[in-house]
């Protein structure tokens, strides 16, 4: 009888990995979901699309955007965390993936535990810019109005935890300078208040376009460097040295997909990216595109999470 019961339990266990396997290699047989994290408008939401449509092509199904935007981005990951791990729901993750493990004590989302990173999208650097009614030029003059009028000038931010947030943190914390900062539910709201004068100054990535047109007016950049897509716009570290902030943005899944899945994935997500169709879309949003393998991704994300606890922890950034 034992014996019995022990092959019955061999032979189910053998069925579940066959019909496994088996959904492995006939994925996706349906429509598949990927979640942008922030609302319509920002670049997120642009880079979500941007993937949806190469993918749909590639994988010979639909892939829709779903914007399920909120606290820095968490809300979505959690969401993506706690579905299904088919390969049927995915995330356009980004930088502040990373920054959240750091900025909540009671973390909800364990980046390392929760989801399998698949392939960077694109890097991309942060910029500081000011509504044009601040009359500031520079950095420097900037730093000079904030301490001229402590407590009075805002920045804004595309939400709490996020790239932009820590910008204005580590630009605050730098200077000593006093300056309020005010998260948005993403970054087009951002900046649409700071167009507006509602708020002084933001260092988000989506900026740049703004910038481009003059509506508003250009500072720094966050990468070491200047960056090529911005060439007249000097680096922060060029006035506070050793302030550098690189955010980028890249595909994960739930914990657990299984592996097949992820490597299908990941090939298609980084030839999606290379494109020069790709590279153009994502030049005017002044990102370079990556397109890495599921092991260089993960070994990314580690490098950061190690990188970034470092610079971190001295600064005692709490979200909760």
């Amino acid at each position: 009888m034992k014996l019995l019961i022990s092959l019955a339990r061999y032979s189910a266990a053998l069925l579940a990995l066959a019909l496994s396997c088996g959904a492995a290699a006939a994925w996706p047989d349906r429509p598949v979901t990927l979640v942008a994290p922030y609302p319509p408008g920002g670049n997120a939401d642009a880079m979500a699309r941007l993937v949806a449509q190469g993918l749909s092509a590639r994988l010979g199904q639909p892939v829709v955007v779903e914007n399920k935007a909120g606290a820095g981005g968490m809300i979505g990951s959690q969401y993506v965390a706690r579905a299904n791990p088919d390969g049927y729901t995915f995330l356009l993750g980004a930088f502040s993936n990373v920054l959240n493990e750091f900025f909540y004590r009671n973390r909800t989302l364990d980046l390392r535990r929760d989801l399998a990173p698949v392939s960077q999208v694109a890097s991309i650097p942060n910029y500081f810019a000011a509504t044009p009614q601040l009359k500031v030029e520079s950095l420097a003059d900037l730093v000079k109005e904030a301490k001229a009028r402590p407590g009075r000038l805002t920045c804004a931010t595309s939400g709490v935890g996020t790239s932009g947030h820590l910008a204005c943190e580590m630009f605050r914390q730098r200077t000593g300078v006093d300056v309020v900062i005010v998260p948005y539910r993403g970054g087009a709201p951002a900046i649409t208040d700071v167009m507006a004068g509602h708020a002084h100054f933001l260092a988000i990535n989506e900026v740049l376009p703004y910038i481009r047109d003059k509506r508003l007016m250009g500072l720094a950049v966050t990468s070491a460097k200047r960056s090529p897509f911005a060439p007249e716009l000097p680096a922060v570290a060029d006035t506070l040295p050793g302030f550098e902030l690189v955010s980028w943005y890249g595909v994960f899944v739930p914990a657990n997909t299984p592996p097949e899945i992820v490597a299908k994935l990941g090939a298609a997500v980084a030839a999606v990216v290379k494109t020069p169709d790709s590279a153009e879309k994502l030049a005017a949003l002044g990102a370079t595109p990556v397109g890495s393998s599921p092991r260089e991704f993960a070994a990314f994300v580690q490098g950061e999470l190690v990188r970034w606890e470092k610079i971190l922890k001295p600064l005692n950034i709490t979200l909760d």
